[in-house]
């Protein structure tokens, strides 16, 4: 059953690259750095209209979010009995993570572009603690996320990764 396609896989993915780029590898305010922000920057756009352009029946549209507290207390309950339904896209749980996500990107772009662009702000302490502040509660979310793939995957026995990596989930057969 296909539950990501190719651009929701290659926004996350790159999204990914960008992230470990930045917060691991280059140094802040260079121009590798730069090229890395507004890529991250890019592929959130691109998610948000592909989010926003999809009919309801595609996982990815934005138009399937319902966080109404039955939807997170029906989400505990099929993890409680070890059973999150596999024709699922992201529960109401992942769907907060992705706009926290978005958010802290659009933030670090907006302020990386700020602090790089405008001669006013350029070593503005303040917008270098914001930006740094950012980077560091994306880093959180990174973890939480990774973590609660596993958790979720495990404890309710559906497949969270290789759709994540081949857009399918296999759907094991229940007995009768």
């Amino acid at each position: 059953m296909t539950i990501w396609d190719r651009i929701v896989r290659l926004c996350h993915w790159m999204l990914v690259a960008c992230f470990v780029t930045n917060y691991f590898i280059v140094e802040p305010g260079r121009l590798y750095h730069e090229i890395a922000g507004y890529t991250a920057v890019s592929f959130i756009f691109l998610r948000l209209i592909w989010g926003f352009t999809r009919p309801i029946t595609n996982y990815a549209s934005f138009r399937t979010v319902n966080l109404h507290i039955r939807e997170f207390k029906q989400h505990i309950q099929h993890l409680k009995q070890r059973d999150v339904p596999a024709q699922h896209g992201h529960n109401p749980f992942g769907w907060l993570m992705i706009f926290a996500v978005i958010i802290l990107f659009l933030g670090l772009g907006v302020t990386g572009f700020t602090m790089e662009e405008v001669d006013a702000f350029f070593g503005n302490s303040t917008l270098e603690w914001i930006h740094g502040t950012f980077a560091d509660v994306l880093y959180a979310c990174v973890l939480i996320h990774v973590a609660a793939v596993f958790f979720v995957q495990y404890k309710g026995r559906v497949q969270l990764l290789r759709p994540m990596l081949v857009g399918k989930r296999k759907v094991a057969k229940k007995n009768s």
